[in-house]
C-alpha cells in the first residue's frame, strides 16, 4: 500500500472555507464579512503556518479556538498539536 503525503497548501483552502461556514452559521455576518474576520484572526495566521500543524484539526475545533480568542484575547494551541 502505497502512503501519499497530503500537500498543505491543498488543505488550506477547505479549511478556511469550512470554517468561514461556521462563522456564518454561528453569528450575523454574512459571507465576505466573514471571510475578512477569519483572514485578519490570529488563527488563520498560524493556520498558515505549516509548522504549527494547526492544518490538522477539524473546522469545529479550528473555530472553537477562533471564538475563544475572540472572547479572550488569548490564543491556545492544543496540546495534540
Amino acid at each position: 500500500m502505497k502512503t501519499e503525503t497530503i500537500n498543505y497548501a491543498t488543505v488550506i483552502p477547505y479549511k478556511v472555507i469550512e470554517t468561514v461556514s461556521l462563522i456564518i452559521e454561528n453569528g450575523k455576518l454574512d459571507f465576505y464579512e466573514a471571510l475578512e474576520y477569519f483572514y485578519n484572526s490570529k488563527l488563520y495566521s498560524y493556520l498558515s503556518d505549516e509548522t504549527t500543524k494547526l492544518w490538522h484539526l477539524s473546522a469545529e475545533k479550528l473555530f472553537n479556538m477562533l471564538e475563544e480568542n475572540k472572547n479572550s484575547n488569548n490564543f491556545e494551541f492544543p496540546d495534540f498539536v
